[in-house]
Parts: C-alpha cells; structure tokens; sequence
C-alpha cells in the first residue's frame, strides 16, 4: 500500500507469469509522447458528475473517449464515465478504463473480462488508474501506474481489462460502499459499451492486492444484493486489508506510518459528522491538511516517523465509539459472505495487512458457504506481491475455462 510497494519487482513480472508463453502480436504502435503533462481528474471536464442523475441506472454510460495510453499497453484504450453511488446511495459518476487487447482470445467461447482494482490508495485523482493509463510518465510513481506491469499480463492473455477510478470522484480511500459500488457499476458500465464489443455472456472475473484487494473484497461482498444479475466467475485477492484498524495499528510508528495523516483526512471527508478533528491536536492536524492532496507514497514521505498518540486529543482516539464503529463498517472482516468463488493468497508476515484479520475473515466466508481456496506463503507485503501473481492468473484462467472452483475452507492457514 506505498508507492514503493511494486517499484522493486516490475522487471521480474514478465517472467513470473509466463508473458512468454503467449502467442506473438501484430506490431504495437508506441504511444505518442506527450507535449505536456495530461491535466488531473480535477481539472479535466471529463470527469465532471453531471446533474439530474436521480433515476439513472446504475452503471450507465454518461460519456466516454477514446484515449492513447501513455504507456505502451497491447490494447485499443476508452475511458468512460458511468453513473454509480458514493458511500451515502448518493449518484454521483466516476470513471473505468476499458482495455481491449490486441491479442486473440484463445479459449473457448466469449473473450473473459478482468475487472482489475489497482492500489489506488490515495486521495487525489492523480491516484486513479484512468490518469495513470492515459498520462504515463506524467503520472508515474503511483501505485496505479506502478501496476500496468500487470494489467500488460492479463492483456496479453488475450482478456479484455476494465481499470474503475473505484473511489469515486472525491477519491473516498476505504469507503467501503463507494468502493464496492464504484467496482461492480464499472463491470456494468464495460459491458454496456458498445465499442469494446464485450459479449453479453463474457465471464467476468475480479483482481487486486493490498489496496485493490479491499476494493475487491467489498465488491464481491455487496454483489449479491447490490448487483445480482451480474454473472462472476471468480475473484482473486492478495495482502487485503480485511480490518482497518488493524492495518492502522500495524502502520503506526513504523516505515509507512506517514500514511495515517491521509487516512485521517479521509475519514474527515467521507464522514464529516463523525467530527474526528476533535480527536486529533492542531499540530496533527496540519499533517492532516497537508496530505489532502496525497497519494499514499507522497503521504508516507510527507509525514515519516507518524506515531498517532503523539497526536490524539484523548488517549487511543480510534476507540471512541464512534469512530471504532466507524472503521468495522468499511471493514470486509465485518462486511457480507461472497458467492462467487475466492482465490486469497497472504503472506505470512505482512506487515502492512496483517494476517490474523483477513484468516478470520476467509473462515467468516467459508462458514457462510462461499468456496474459498487460500494459500499463505513465506513473506511479508512486497514480496507476497510477486508470488500471488501467477497463482492468482492461474486460478482466474480456470474460472475463465468454466472448470469448478477448489475450495480449501477445512484446511487451517
């Protein structure tokens, strides 16, 4: 969930999924360097929510484009701006990014779709992965660019990819029912644009670590009820953060502990009622306005060495109530059973999201029915990164195959 959370280990991707093994493309065109920098979600008219969205559908399209991506992704590129919820059931629109990929599908029936949840992590438009795709090195840095190593990967295999800006337009970082509504609105809104050609019974499939884990997780959590029509085939996640407050006791004081500052701002945000500023002293909460525009890695550097109770108004502030209630209810350890199938990969000693919440909350699943297949390997949160990609390409390739789901739910981590 930091900037540097993918930097190391970009270049050994291509061989740990196997990118070899596909088959070879028609020449690529590069993408056209840009003259200047390509301008913030903030400040291009794109993005901007229409009015009068009472009694639109959910996941239509409002308005879309046509793009060249800024780095050199093997797909023909759209953006489109569809209608959805925020965290409140307010409308409100944000944007997905549609990659439909020059390589042919070539598997039996329609050519599969991967809803893919980058690490968006932060609370600014240059965080969302459509401004990474289409500004390139304007934007690089962000976890959202960091990933198109990725996104390449599954392209490659012939899937089409849909990117959602999930956190909407005010960047709600670990709002849950924005992300979970932002995610599966997204599918929606890719499968009703016509240009993509994505056929009516594609499978579809869900993927994300760390950050876009927790978007995962939300949306396969609030899919039974908030988007049942929606047929999905799978969904793979990797290091979740299953309980916020654990992941915030688990950053506190240590490398990445700038981060909190950020999420402070959030909460302010997203739940001004919950009056967190009371709880916080006036020098932390200058940390806090200064990350207003940050990305986690931006907010990492900004504020190191961040140690909560050096700044709380009253001791262990994430317990009062109201904020403890606060933080379980955009947490997927206290959210709904999925339906459809689960790969959950952790490593054992991530440092960032523990283990012990996201354990707890598989076996919630497992005994609500759902078909859980985890593995828990050796390593903490980077390098769990690396080993969840190819085992979590190949659990979606067999969901995209229509083969069973396994299901270790008996087995203890």
């Amino acid at each position: 969930m930091r900037r540097l959370l993918i930097l190391p280990v970009v270049a050994a991707l291509s061989a740990c999924l196997g990118f070899e093994t596909v088959a070879a493309q028609p020449p690529q065109p590069a993408a056209a360097a840009a003259a200047a920098p390509i301008p913030v979600p903030e400040d291009d008219p794109f993005y901007d929510v229409p009015g009068n969205l009472d009694g639109v559908a959910n996941g239509t399209v409002l308005r879309s484009r046509q793009i060249t991506p800024g780095f050199p992704l093997p797909a023909r590129a759209w953006q489109v701006l569809y209608k959805t919820l925020d965290h409140k059931d307010r409308p409100t629109a944000t944007v997905t990014t549609i990659l439909q990929p020059y390589a042919p599908w070539l598997g039996g029936g329609a050519r599969p779709m991967l809803s893919y949840q980058t690490a968006e992590d932060g609370i600014a438009g240059k965080c969302a992965p459509s401004y990474a795709v289409r500004s390139g090195i304007f934007g690089a840095g962000t976890n959202s660019s960091n990933e198109q190593a990725i996104v390449t990967g599954a392209l490659l295999k012939g899937w089409t990819v849909a990117l959602p800006d999930y956190q909407g337009p005010l960047s709600l970082f670990l709002a849950a029912p924005m992300e979970a509504h932002g995610v599966l609105d997204g599918i929606r809104a890719a499968k009703a644009f016509k240009q993509a050609g994505i056929a009516r019974d594609a499978r579809v499939g869900l993927m994300g670590y760390s950050g876009g884990a927790y978007a995962t997780s939300v949306a396969i959590q609030a899919q039974p009820s908030y988007a049942p029509e929606l047929r999905l085939a799978g969904a793979a996640i990797g290091g979740v953060v299953a309980d916020v407050r654990s992941t915030i006791d688990a950053f506190n004081a240590g490398p990445a502990s700038g981060a909190i500052p950020m999420g402070i701002a959030v909460v302010d945000r997203a739940h001004p009622e919950a009056n967190i500023r009371e709880l916080i002293t006036e020098e932390g909460w200058q940390k806090v306005e200064a990350s207003q525009g940050d990305c986690v890695g931006d907010a990492v550097i900004r504020n190191l060495g961040f140690k909560i109770e050096n700044y709380e108004t009253v001791p262990d502030a994430l317990s009062v109530p109201r904020i403890k209630t606060l933080l379980e209810q955009n947490s997927p350890l206290h959210l709904g059973t999925p339906t459809v199938p689960v790969f959950h990969y952790h490593a054992r000693w991530d440092e960032l999201a523990p283990l012990a919440p996201a354990a707890e909350m598989t076996a919630n699943w497992c005994a609500g029915g759902a078909k859980v297949q985890t593995t828990i390997e050796p390593g903490e949160h980077i390098t769990g990164l690396v080993t969840y990609l190819a085992p979590s390409f190949r659990y979606l390739s067999d969901r995209f195959a229509g083969r069973a789901a396994p299901s270790n739910c008996a087995a203890t981590p």
